[in-house]
């Protein structure tokens, strides 16, 4: 493969993760408008139908918009060019939006479980209003399809970052359930259901947030990539001609992209020139064939025995 073809390849890459950062600015400010609306809905639903539950679900719901600002911003400088200080781009930008909506995500729980313990303690319980009711169960609707549609896309173009504000629209799915149930109870006569939903939907926020910032640690940890994508990258390589068998196989996650190394067995007989083209034949192969895969490196030694230890 020509130097020429190799670089009309890589254009064709970045154009590619160029466009998957479009759309996942995109899906970013979507979330900042919808949740945008539904805290505001939320909050007049809250103080009108005179809800605890429900004013602390749009707390939670506000957290959402500095969440979906994060990943908005992430997405800005992840799609900046390679540069000299940073040669594999700005995909880490994402990991570091990702723990930002955890730490939202903990945040919240937190707000919603103390105003849930002071209502609790203060033994004042008012019966909310059918609003607040209402409110709950739009927000359930709208943060479902959000939650759905979001995580889709962020799969698709394999953003950890939209992945996580995905989740937290599903927090707040699981939140207005809550609310749901402590105002329907309170509506049938039991008012202190309210402040104990509310109470209850914080540990769900809070059990998402642990997960949500689980992943963003282990990326920055350089967590290791699916089992698949090794599957995948044996696969590539040991199909590519010339190529006797694959070991020593690396690979990471760092934001949307997959780093590997990999060391291939060419036939001891060859020249280094013929290796090296047989090397780069296979990086292209790997790069056009594993998704999400940006970048490989790859090593290469003689055949021999590959149970041999040398």
């Amino acid at each position: 493969m020509s130097n020429t073809t190799q670089k009309q390849q890589t254009a064709e890459m970045d154009a590619t993760l160029q466009e998957n950062f479009r759309i996942g600015e995109r899906w970013a400010m979507i979330g900042v408008v919808g949740n945008l609306f539904l805290t505001a809905f939320k909050y007049v639903g809250g103080i009108v139908g005179h809800s605890a539950a429900m004013i602390a679900d749009a707390t939670h719901s506000a957290s959402d918009i500095l969440a979906s600002g994060a990943v908005f911003l992430s997405m800005k400088v992840a799609k900046k060019d390679k540069d000299k200080e940073h040669p594999y781009g700005h995909g880490g930008a994402e990991i570091i939006a990702t723990a930002i909506v955890a730490v939202l995500l903990i945040a919240a729980g937190l707000s919603i479980l103390s105003t849930a313990i002071n209502t609790l303690r203060s033994g004042e319980f008012s019966r909310p209003g059918v609003i607040a009711f209402i409110a709950a169960v739009v927000s359930i609707v709208t943060k479902e399809v959000m939650f759905r549609l979001t995580y889709r896309v962020g799969k698709k173009i394999n953003s950890p970052a939209l992945i996580a504000d995905a989740w937290h629209h599903r927090s707040d799915v699981y939140s207005s359930i809550g609310t749901v149930i402590g105002i329907g109870g309170a509506l049938l006569g039991f008012p202190v259901l309210d402040p104990i939903a509310a109470g209850l939907v914080s540990f769900f926020i809070l059990h998402m947030a642990y997960s949500v910032i689980r992943t963003a640690l282990s990326q920055i940890m350089g967590h290791s990539a699916d089992e698949k994508v090794y599957a995948e990258i044996e696969k590539v390589a040991n199909e590519t001609e010339g190529v006797c068998f694959t070991d020593e196989i690396r690979a990471k996650e760092t934001g949307p992209y997959i780093s590997a190394d990999v060391t291939i067995h060419v036939g001891k007989e060859l020249t280094v020139g013929q290796g090296h083209d047989i090397a780069r034949t296979t990086r292209q192969n790997l790069l056009q064939k594993v998704e999400h895969l940006y970048d490989v490196v790859i090593h290469v030694e003689p055949e021999h025995d590959p149970n041999e230890d040398i």
